[in-house]
């Protein structure tokens, strides 16, 4: 749609563009030009933002499902198509972002660039718009000084037809006034003349100045157009430029021409597609229905419980490291023994005793720096001996103890 351009109005007027001043609207123009720029650039901006949002939230919109649907009942390939949704946010998100991000890095910047490289902008004014004020103040002023000249010719002319008007009704009204003299009537009938002489001199002088400024006028046309014309190549680029910008904003917003949105709803339709309710079926059958495994109870014989015996005491009375057997005797002196009293010799069922201490070195200076470093000295341990048997006896530990016997030919760790 066309706005302000029909040909057909170049008709001349008082607010015609040769009308001293009226150039002004021209270079105005100019300057809305840069203003222009500036509306472009907010308004890429904007809609950069727009996207910006957009493209948020979506991310969120699918984040926040994304949990609840994992969370959520929903199961196998179904559970994959609600997810499909999900993924068309996700992907039309980064669409939108590049969108964004070609605006505001791209076109904006492009905007920016033409808008520095065609308008140099002071504090006060728009150096383009300075320049073609002046050239057409330049090509205005000659016949803006004939324009003048023919002005006051046409006022002086006017007043003198005035006077000769006023002059002419004074005279027949004197006439026709008996009262007045002849010399009185002669008076105003010369006034009269001379009126008319003043009149003819005056449109003599109109009617001059008038042509001085026609034969001008196609010498000013010629200026004001010079400088007209580069008006317009000015407006052109910008007109043209724009266009440009817009065309590019047009394929940037255009997301239906990107390859990557076909691909995405392709996607998207076959994730729906894929979703299989005989295979959740079976998928829940096999995991939490009738298909499952199942331990059918059998018969289970008794099978007797062994306990630890003051588990934790232990552990925290007796410290670590080595125990040495310090009281014992042999096999052969206990059987020797039972055979001065018995021929059957028995340990006795009591309960007997075995004393043991941790193992030191030989030297005492080892012993002394072992002390020191540990704080602690010799512990002696007793273990309870039970049962009764006729032959070599072992040491039943009540609790489990790290130690290990150098002297006793058993090793004691951990073992019950």
């Amino acid at each position: 749609m066309s706005h302000h351009s029909d040909d057909n109005m170049l008709i001349a007027s008082s607010d015609s563009f040769w009308e001293p001043g009226n150039h002004k609207r021209t270079t105005k123009r100019i300057e809305d030009g840069y203003r222009l720029c500036n509306d472009l650039i907010t308004l890429i901006q904007e809609r950069s933002d727009i996207e910006k949002a957009y493209s948020k939230s979506l991310k969120g919109w699918s984040k926040k499902w994304n949990e609840i649907i994992e969370k959520g009942p929903e199961y196998g390939t179904t559970e994959a198509a609600w997810k499909g949704v999900l993924v068309e946010a996700d992907r039309l998100c980064d669409l939108h972002i590049r969108v964004k991000d070609d605006l505001c890095n791209d076109i904006m910047q492009q905007v920016k660039t033409w808008q520095k490289d065609n308008y140099h902008k002071t504090v006060l004014h728009i150096k383009e718009r300075k320049e073609m004020e002046e050239s057409f103040k330049k090509a205005q002023k000659p016949w803006c000084k004939l324009l003048t000249k023919v002005n006051k010719t046409k006022n002086e002319y006017h007043i003198a037809c005035k006077a000769e008007k006023s002059a002419s009704n004074q005279e027949r009204n004197a006439s026709a006034d008996s009262s007045l003299s002849m010399d009185q009537v002669k008076k105003m009938q010369d006034r009269v003349a001379k009126s008319k002489e003043e009149v003819q001199k005056a449109k003599e002088k109109y009617e001059m100045a008038l042509q001085e400024l026609n034969a001008y006028n196609p010498k000013y046309m010629e200026d004001m157009t010079v400088v007209f014309d580069r008006c317009q190549e000015t407006e052109a680029r910008r007109l043209q430029f724009f266009k440009d910008t817009l065309f590019t904003i047009h394929k940037c917003l255009n997301i239906s021409q990107d390859p990557v949105l076909p691909q995405i709803y392709e996607e998207f339709y076959h994730t729906i597609n894929n979703a299989d309710h005989e295979k959740d079926l079976r998928w829940w059958s096999n995991n939490h229905g009738v298909n499952m495994a199942m331990n059918w109870p059998l018969f289970e014989d008794y099978i007797e419980e062994f306990r630890d015996i003051s588990k934790g005491k232990i552990k925290e009375s007796i410290p670590a490291g080595t125990i040495t057997l310090i009281n014992q005797r042999s096999v052969g002196e206990d059987l020797h023994v039972n055979d001065l009293h018995s021929t059957h010799p028995k340990i006795n069922s009591k309960k007997q005793t075995v004393t043991l201490s941790r193992s030191e070195d030989s030297t005492d200076d080892h012993k002394q720096s072992t002390e020191k470093s540990n704080g602690t000295k010799s512990h002696p341990i007793t273990f309870l001996m039970k049962g009764s048997c006729t032959g070599p006896y072992i040491p039943v530990l009540i609790g489990k103890i790290d130690y290990t016997c150098s002297i006793f030919p058993y090793v004691f760790r951990n073992s019950f």
